[in-house]
């Protein structure tokens, strides 16, 4: 409505029965915000007014001092912990039974089955060569054989001419024509000439090497300590060889053990490059029949014997590994006492006891280093003797 006519102007006026004039909503968004305004200053007179009247006293005052309480009973209980124990607690403590125990460890004598197979690293080398020598002193009339050339046992290489002058004149004086013998040298074994240099009308000597013959055979060389050895108590006759990636395993003929030459030693054939002690070979024979090559590696394995049903022992138990040992025998009462054992068969792990322990004694798991068990008592004058151990000393 105008103030000059009073009627009501259009954007004042209702739309529909009922609606809320355009005026009155914007009196009540100006009342909320008025309010707001008002709640804020409120907020902000007291914020002032709690600042202008400083820190209260719990803040300032109470709870520093509970917070220095707390540190000052932490500080106290952690030095009476580690300077004062407990008395009744450490007389308590000093009743109970120790926690570890010092006892050495037992081991049982019982019946078992030691297989005694030495397994062993070997070499697939060719055999030696075979050298060609003359029998006869005397002159090569005829060559019969090409170096490189194949050749069989026997087979016919070469003739030396032996002139041997007449001793006796004939009748008339004059000396007769000497006699002509003549000597074929054959070859020593089959396999492939070699170094054959012979030359018509060449002068040789008895023993004079004129060739060689390589052998197309071939033999297995694996070595051997003396440990190892130790454990052949038989001599076995023969091998089971695998070559890696080559044919199905095969038997070895012909075992031998070669020992070493006097000059072998470290670096050498047959001498161990760790130790610096020479060692055996264990040599055996390639069957013909069997495809191989120099150089290649070899698995050999000697069966040294199989003991079944015997007494057994782990081999930590025992000083010494063949013939004879000693192990360190746990009386009931609690005594060790030093037993001399026959020994028999080993793998490595578990030994053979022939004689001197029966089943279900017990033994030190690890037998003392070599010294023998002796009464540090029995001799006053030696070196070892505490007159306190031995009882004649108060303590």
């Amino acid at each position: 409505m105008s103030a000059d006519d009073g009627r009501i102007d259009e954007a004042d006026a209702p739309t529909s029965p009922g609606e809320v004039p355009r005026h009155a909503v914007d009196d009540r968004r100006a009342a909320a915000a008025q309010r707001r305004l008002e709640a804020a200053e409120r907020k902000a007179a007291r914020r002032a007014e709690r600042q202008s009247r400083g820190p209260g006293v719990w803040r300032s005052v109470v709870w520093p001092v509970l917070r220095l309480a707390v540190f000052a009973v932490i500080a106290v209980a952690l030095v009476k912990v580690a300077f004062f124990p407990d008395a009744a607690a450490t007389q308590a403590s000093g009743d109970l039974p120790p926690t570890a125990s010092m006892e050495e460890p037992l081991v049982a004598a019982t019946v078992g089955t030691v297989r005694n197979d030495l397994a062993l690293t070997g070499q697939v080398l060719p055999d030696d060569a075979v050298a060609v020598r003359s029998t006869q002193t005397g002159t090569i009339s005829r060559i019969l054989a090409t170096n490189g050339q194949g050749v069989s046992a026997g087979s016919e290489l070469y003739v030396v001419r032996v002139e041997t002058p007449a001793t006796q004149p004939n009748e008339d004086g004059s000396l007769p024509a000497p006699t002509v013998r003549l000597f074929t040298i054959a070859s020593p074994a089959a396999g492939v000439l070699t170094g054959f240099e012979v030359l018509l009308n060449q002068e040789v000597q008895v023993g004079t090497e004129t060739g060689s013959v390589q052998p197309a055979t071939f033999h297995v060389d694996a070595p051997l300590t003396a440990q190892e050895q130790y454990r052949l108590t038989t001599q076995p006759t023969e091998a089971q060889v695998q070559i890696p990636g080559g044919p199905a395993p095969f038997t070895c003929t012909g075992l031998q053990v070669l020992q070493p030459s006097t000059g072998a030693s470290s670096g050498a054939p047959g001498g161990d490059g760790a130790t610096g002690v020479s060692t055996a070979t264990a040599r055996c024979q390639v069957p013909a029949e069997v495809r191989v090559f120099s150089g290649l590696a070899a698995d050999v394995t000697i069966g040294g014997g199989v003991a079944e049903g015997v007494l057994t022992l782990p081999t930590t138990a025992v000083l010494g590994s063949a013939d004879t040992g000693r192990v360190v025998r746990m009386g009931a009462d609690g005594t060790q006492e030093e037993v001399q054992v026959e020994l028999g068969l080993t793998d490595g792990q578990t030994i053979e006891i022939r004689g001197g322990l029966a089943e279900g004694d017990q033994v030190l798991q690890f037998v003392p280093g070599g010294e023998p068990l002796d009464d540090p008592c029995a001799d006053p004058t030696s070196a070892s003797y505490d007159p306190l151990l031995c009882g004649e000393v108060g303590p």
